[in-house]
């Protein structure tokens, strides 16, 4: 899933607030988000969120917030679209292998990730589940 809805900074916005207020009240107990990128150079669409920078959780925490009201929990879906990254944010993606999504001519062909840059990705699932966590999201 992906809502599609950040502003320019990968920020949530009031139609993320609004989205998952409306989905609190109908008493799910447990909310999912959409794809949130653990950088915004390597995006799965325009209007992916990121959670890359301590500095937007301010702005996560309205999020997260209306996400929990009713006694929900809402879960962040942290992601690295790797090949599935859009050619409109990187032309040439990270990925585990250089093999190329064909569909519709949206992604680039991906270079191989050596093994520093696994380690890197893996060092921003972290952070970004930390973020999460911070921002008061219950889950990742």
């Amino acid at each position: 899933m992906t809502e599609r809805l950040s502003n320019q900074n990968f920020e949530p916005t009031e139609g993320h607030q609004t989205l998952y207020r409306s989905w609190s009240k109908t008493g799910a107990g447990l909310l999912i988000t959409g794809n949130v990128m653990v950088d915004r150079i390597h995006l799965e669409s325009a209007g992916n969120i990121a959670f890359d920078d301590e500095a937007m959780i301010p702005t996560l925490q309205t999020w997260s917030e209306a996400g929990r009201r009713g006694g929900n929990h809402i879960w962040v879906q942290i992601s690295h679209a790797g090949r599935q990254t859009s050619r409109f944010s990187a032309l040439r993606p990270l990925a585990p292998s250089p093999v190329q999504l064909n569909k519709m001519g949206l992604f680039g062909k991906p270079k191989a990730m050596t093994d520093a840059e696994i380690e890197d990705v893996i060092s921003r699932f972290a952070k970004a589940a930390v973020i999460a966590k911070r921002a008061g999201f219950t889950g990742v």
